[in-house]
Parts: structure tokens; C-alpha cells; sequence
């Protein structure tokens, strides 16, 4: 399976990956919700290229070298301090599901510090009861720092551009799973009000960054 063929497949099944469990109430009033906290924070970059006139010149330069698998997963903001393991597709296509202490990155994508590509890491907002690695995520501000750590130790700092919520059915599968182009780092998990009856929340909740 090739990485862009995965980051689709990826792309589908992660819903399955953070809707189900049962629910914790967070909103503390008896309302079975798990909205973003504040407002919705997105951008747009427009890049212009100026036409020229010079030949490029071409130069070769070894590739860095590919950073080792995530293994830690580090947010103070929100009082983040998780291990990270890698997760793949079940033999029916569904993702594979991590527990509520546990976030899970996607294997078949990019990695974090990786110069190509977004590397997704998904948790729970809960799950059997207990609150999920991303029981706060709703609450991360712009402009806050993400570190993941990889197998050999070194630290790959982020920091927060973009937050928002969104129906599942509308999650913007080709802007988040992306395999190539500027690196970057997803993080998803479930929002929204609780249906009880498929037992899964109806919304994703989505953070972007980049690298600080």
C-alpha cells in the first residue's frame, strides 16, 4: 500500500477511531456535548511566485535523515503528557483504536519532523467512561506548543495555527491527510453533542500547526 493510497484509506476510517466509547459528560450541566471552547481559528496562505528571467540552478543535497516513529506527545497548555503509538487498519479497513490513555499516529503517514507531509495523531475525547488523552483538546488556543517525540529521543516542536469543529460528514479529509508539501501536524479527536443511539459524537475537533 502506497503512502498517498493509505493517507486516503486513513482519511475514511479515522471517524471510527475517535466515535466510539461511551460518553463522559463534559459540559458538567448534564449536556452530553464536547464542543471547541472559544472561537474557531482558520488560515489561508496565498503565495505569489515572481516570473524570472535565470536559469535555476541545480544543485544536489542529500535528503535529511527520517526521523524515528512518535513516541510521546507533549501539550502544557492543556495538561498533555501521552505516549503515542502507532496504529493501522484493521483487517475489515477500520482504523485501529488506541486506548483512552494512549494517542495514536497513523503509521502509514508521514512522521512528525518529517520535512514532507502531516503527520495525524488521534486520541479519544473519552472512552469507556474515562476522560481521553484529548478530553482538552477543545480548549487549545492558537499560538500554543505541541512537542512530539520520536524513538531516538529528539523533540519535534509544533506550534498551533488553525482550530476548528466540523461534522463529520464535512471533515476536510484532502487538507488534513496530506502526504507531501509543507510538513505540518494534525491532531483530531470527537466533538459535538453525543448520539447516544450509535453511540459516537456527531463532530470532529481539528488542530493544525506547524513547525515552531
Amino acid at each position: 500500500m502506497s503512502r498517498r493510497t493509505s493517507i486516503i484509506v486513513m482519511a475514511m476510517s479515522l471517524l471510527l477511531l475517535v466515535a466510539a466509547g461511551v460518553v463522559w459528560v463534559v459540559q458538567g450541566s448534564g449536556d452530553e456535548r464536547a464542543d471547541l471552547i472559544g472561537a474557531t481559528a482558520t488560515t489561508t496562505t496565498t503565495t505569489t511566485v515572481a516570473p524570472s528571467t535565470t536559469a535555476p540552478t541545480t544543485t544536489t543535497t542529500a535528503p535529511p535523515p527520517m526521523p524515528e516513529e512518535p513516541v510521546g506527545l507533549s501539550i502544557p497548555s492543556i495538561g498533555v503528557q501521552s505516549e503515542v503509538i502507532p496504529v493501522g487498519l484493521e483487517p475489515n479497513g477500520e482504523m485501529e483504536v488506541p486506548p483512552a490513555s494512549q494517542a495514536g499516529w497513523y503509521l502509514y503517514g508521514p512522521r512528525a519532523g518529517e520535512a514532507d507531509g502531516t503527520a495525524v495523531i488521534a486520541a479519544h475525547v473519552d472512552y469507556g467512561g474515562e476522560r481521553g488523552v484529548f478530553f482538552e483538546l477543545r480548549r487549545l488556543a492558537v499560538g500554543s506548543e505541541v512537542t512530539v517525540t520520536d524513538r531516538a529521543g529528539a523533540p519535534h516542536r509544533y506550534r498551533v495555527t488553525e482550530r476548528f469543529q466540523v461534522d463529520k460528514d464535512e471533515l476536510p479529509i484532502e487538507q488534513l491527510f496530506v502526504p507531501d508539501g509543507p510538513p505540518g501536524l494534525v491532531l483530531i479527536t470527537c466533538g459535538g453533542s453525543f448520539d447516544s443511539g450509535a453511540r459516537s459524537y456527531q463532530d470532529n475537533i481539528v488542530v493544525r500547526a506547524v513547525p515552531a
